[in-house]
């Protein structure tokens, strides 16, 4: 690992012995280079790996390019000898978040899903994003899509149907979901976006408690899953776990106010929690518009 991170970087470095919160899919270490700047390393041999480095890199340069939320700045990707892929990105010293820095999460995170609609700004008008980017290790379909209810049902939604199809396990319930519920809800979707417009902005896309953080007294998000979509995408995935103060969800929907409907569309719903897609969809079917 320290030789290709020398050849990419162009410098000497040497491992640190840091403790440092692992994650549940990555190995994880901290490098120091010749001029004593620290790097936060990334690695994973599993095949995907260089894409969804890939995908993490364009999407932490599309954040740090707003200037409205702190992320850590990726350098490079690359590969050992070995076929150990890698990310390379400034080591920031993270803790969690504190009440004030959550009001400043929840303020920061609307300019940046506003960012895109700025008067002036060379504007996206499509929903997806130029790379494949992973929401975990879960590839995600990017494709540029006109409208987002196209892009929601079919890139998203449809596609985790896919993927939970492809899966063993859990039959009976698979079944009731891909032949039951999902040929239904399918068509049901338009009617929860009916009297709003919704416009591209560019969305952390995995958002929740684990993937927001402050350093320096200030709140930082990291391991996005970037994409230009709807924003209460977001909002409605930070909302899934709990976790989160009401003041980051107050200074949010001061800078943004809820939509009409907000509340039935925040239900989110994924193939890797069967159950609660179950519940979910119930749920959904069985509200009235």
């Amino acid at each position: 690992m320290e030789n290709a991170l020398e050849t990419i970087l162009n410098t000497s470095i040497k491992k640190l012995d840091m403790c440092i919160n692992e994650g549940c899919i990555n190995n994880s270490s901290v490098y120091q280079t010749e001029d004593n700047k620290l790097l936060f390393v990334k690695d994973n041999s599993k095949p995907g790996s260089d894409k969804m480095f890939h995908g993490e890199l364009e999407g932490l340069k599309a954040i740090c390019s707003t200037n409205t939320i702190s992320a850590p700045y990726p350098i490079a990707t690359g590969c050992t000898n070995s076929g150990q892929h890698f990310i390379v990105m400034d080591y920031w010293k993270m803790s969690s978040l504190n009440t004030k820095c959550s009001s400043e999460l929840g303020s920061q995170l609307a300019e940046m899903h506003m960012f895109n609609l700025k008067d002036g700004q060379p504007c996206i008008k499509k929903f997806g994003f130029h790379v494949e980017t992973c929401c975990g290790f879960l590839p995600q379909n990017n494709t540029w899509t006109d409208d987002w209810i196209t892009f929601y049902t079919e890139n998203r939604l449809n596609y985790q149907i896919q993927l939970l199809q492809s899966k063993s396990g859990n039959s009976l319930k698979k079944k009731k979901i891909i032949e039951n519920y999902w040929p239904q809800l399918k068509h049901k979707i338009p009617k929860f976006f009916e009297g709003i417009e919704v416009k591209p902005s560019l969305l952390h896309g995995d958002l929740w408690p684990g993937n927001t953080a402050q350093s320096n007294s200030k709140p930082v998000i990291f391991d996005p899953a970037t994409f230009y979509g709807h924003h209460e995408y977001d909002i409605a995935s930070i909302s899934l776990f709990g976790g989160i103060s009401k003041d980051f969800f107050e200074a949010y929907f001061k800078k943004i106010p809820k939509s009409n409907g907000f509340e039935n569309r925040k239900n989110h719903f994924g193939g890797s929690y069967v159950d609660l897609t179950i519940d979910t969809f119930e749920s959904l079917l069985d509200f009235k518009i």
